[in-house]
């Protein structure tokens, strides 16, 4: 097939080298810079080198720009199927949906990473219904020219799956990978982990973890999450004890995880034991997370005086995350006739402007201050909120039928 770029001068074969270089070792930015400095015609290669580094970026004002010099260079779909690809991947991964649909749509030729940037697209910008349609239409190559999915494909659908909690799904894509010989793969075996728990499936969730033959420490963590947030709080510690048998050392996800586990089982004083295992033993530095979850387990369980030990002794700043266990604890408290943790103190922080925080929390606090009766605060609290153009959202259901 011809190449309408072949006609390339100058020493576009060291450029090339060089963005080819760039983008592969994660230096996006560097290699879409030196794409703008080239002194000769890029070639289709030039284009599949840099077009990745765009999609890394999100920048689809630069992928629209090397789409449309590709196309007045006479790139019409079908000249080169990678270029294609590439540009496909581009408006996928930056959410230009309609873009990224029309294209596929029209190419002539498509291959496994042409389903997969579409359904990776789908899964991951809000239509994750439509990516499971993506992979049936691709299963029975409705114009796909017999490509089969790869992992990639799968773990794609799989986190679609994932994100509508729909459980026959995620277990129709296991059956598939299983007969595809695809859910020993690492990628795919944790993918598959994320999927059961999301859907609240924990038995499952271990399954796909022990069918897993090697495993690595996103295969640890995630499944310790699973753990936590379906609220097996004794199977999450003893992953940790598993862990440490078989040599691997937990890095802060599974810390993160295990702390989420004792705030769902309201197991203070095993969170505070993990938090400072995580700094005393293994040399971690807590993060903003490692101690929100602290504080809220904590909260729950009413240890006044290691919540406010654990708030002057936080390296960070307080944004909405933090405010919003601090608060919700303070409420409580008050609640049962407790001064909780900075009750006044957070009260006046919020009130002040000093803490952002979103539509949901000002609603909180304006409530809370009314059932206290302190009626001029809650309605300081709304006019704040309308005079910042702060509104709450709208909750929402998903029901599978």
């Amino acid at each position: 097939m011809n190449d309408p770029l072949a006609r390339g001068a100058g020493d576009v074969v060291s450029w090339t080298k060089r963005v080819s270089e760039l983008a592969r070792s994660g230096r996006s930015a560097e290699a879409v810079a030196a794409f703008s400095r080239m002194d000769a015609a890029p070639n289709a290669l030039t284009l599949a080198s840099v077009l990745p580094a765009c999609a890394a970026l999100r920048s689809l004002r630069a992928g629209r720009a090397i789409h449309g010099f590709w196309l007045r260079c006479g790139g019409v779909p079908g000249a080169n199927l990678i270029v294609d690809n590439a540009v496909l991947d581009v408006y996928a991964k930056c959410g230009a949906l309609g873009t990224a649909r029309r294209l596929f749509d029209g190419m002539p030729e498509r291959d496994v990473r042409s389903w997969t940037a579409m359904v990776w697209g789908l899964a991951r910008s809000g239509t994750p219904r439509d990516a499971v349609g993506m992979f049936r239409a691709m299963l029975s190559d409705d114009g796909g020219g017999g490509a089969k999915p790869n992992e990639a494909t799968v773990v794609s659908v799989l986190h679609a799956a994932a994100s509508t909690g729909a459980l026959a799904c995620g277990e129709a894509l296991h059956s598939y990978a299983l007969k595809r010989g695809l859910a020993g793969e690492q990628v795919v075996g944790n993918a598959l982990i994320n999927a059961y728990a999301k859907c609240g499936d924990a038995r499952m969730a271990l399954r796909a973890f022990d069918e897993l033959p090697e495993k690595d420490m996103v295969s640890w963590g995630t499944v310790t999450m699973a753990m936590a947030v379906n609220g097996r709080c004794r199977a999450a510690l003893l992953l940790l004890s598993l862990m440490l048998r078989h040599g691997v050392r937990p890095d802060g996800a599974v810390f993160l995880a295990l702390l989420s586990a004792c705030c769902h089982a309201g197991l203070a004083d095993r969170a505070l034991e993990v938090l400072d295992a995580m700094r005393r033993v293994y040399g971690i530095a807590p993060r903003k997370q490692h101690y929100t979850c602290a504080l809220d387990a904590c909260g729950r369980a009413g240890r006044l005086d290691k919540f406010e030990e654990i708030v002057r002794q936080m390296p960070v700043e307080f944004d909405q995350q933090v405010l919003g266990v601090c608060y919700a604890s303070a409420s409580e408290w008050r609640a049962r006739g407790v001064a909780g943790v900075g009750g006044e103190q957070l009260w006046g922080r919020f009130l002040e402007g000093e803490v952002d925080a979103g539509g949901g929390m000002y609603a909180l606090v304006s409530k809370s201050l009314a059932d206290a009766g302190r009626w001029e605060d809650a309605c300081a609290v709304r006019e704040r909120m309308a005079a910042r153009s702060i509104e709450k959202d709208v909750a929402c259901t998903w029901i599978e039928v």
